[in-house]
């Protein structure tokens, strides 16, 4: 065999190893393509499409947003003492006018000096009993639950509560404005302006008014699917 035939051996050899490595390569390859059991192609899939907001995130009814000052998470109103200072002077005369009356009685035994004594004694009995039957009123607030005592009796309200309606009578600065509340046990309950800063609790009881009847809807719509 001559040069010539030698050198083109080798070219063949070359290119058949070239041919079996562009193989092997092409094997390769195929190993790392996508099955057609596992899905489609990747890059021929199709786009996800957009989905829908649910129904149930879509809130018709916002949440109130208190506005002006916050709403406080507690407070304190008393019964202004007027009354009871009143009674209080009167009851305090009427017991002067006793022990005048006594010390006239036993001094003139006159008939003047016995009736100032029993007219005396009278008022003194009577407005003792209105002082010791009227006991001021006093309110707390804690979050939503409103704290009312008034002559020993507690009555506890929750403000946000939809089953516990009540009833906000008048604007503030008005002497007719008043909270009405419906105790347990039938009773009802009034907040006048003299027993609490009527601009600061109507602006209160309005907010959890509100709440509640956000939450009142809520479950109607709920029982109503």
């Amino acid at each position: 065999m001559d040069e010539s035939d030698g050198s083109t051996l080798a070219e063949r050899e070359a290119k058949a190893a070239h041919e079996w490595a562009e193989q092997q390569r092409a094997q390769a390859r195929a190993q790392f393509t996508t099955p057609t059991w596992i899905g489609p192609d990747r890059g021929t899939a199709p786009p996800i499409p957009v989905q829908p907001e649910p129904d149930h995130d879509d809130l018709e009814v916002a949440v109130p947003v208190p506005t002006g000052p916050p709403i406080p998470d507690t407070a304190h109103w008393a019964e202004k003492a007027r009354p009871r200072a009143f009674a209080g002077t009167v009851l305090v005369l009427a017991l002067l006018g006793v022990l005048t009356g006594l010390a006239l009685t036993i001094i003139t035994q006159s008939a003047g000096a016995i009736t100032l004594l029993a007219a005396s004694a009278i008022v003194a009995v009577i407005f003792r009993g209105a002082l010791m039957g009227a006991g001021l009123t006093t309110i707390d607030l804690k979050g939503s639950v409103l704290r009312i005592r008034r002559g020993g009796v507690l009555d506890v309200v929750n403000l946000a509560d939809p089953m516990h309606p009540l009833t906000v009578v008048g604007t503030p600065g008005q002497e007719s404005w008043r909270v009405q509340i419906e105790a347990v046990d039938g009773r009802l309950i009034e907040i006048t302006p003299r027993m609490a800063d009527a601009a600061e609790l109507d602006r209160i009881v309005r907010h959890y008014q509100a709440v509640a009847d956000r939450a009142r809807r809520d479950r109607e719509q709920r029982f109503s699917r």
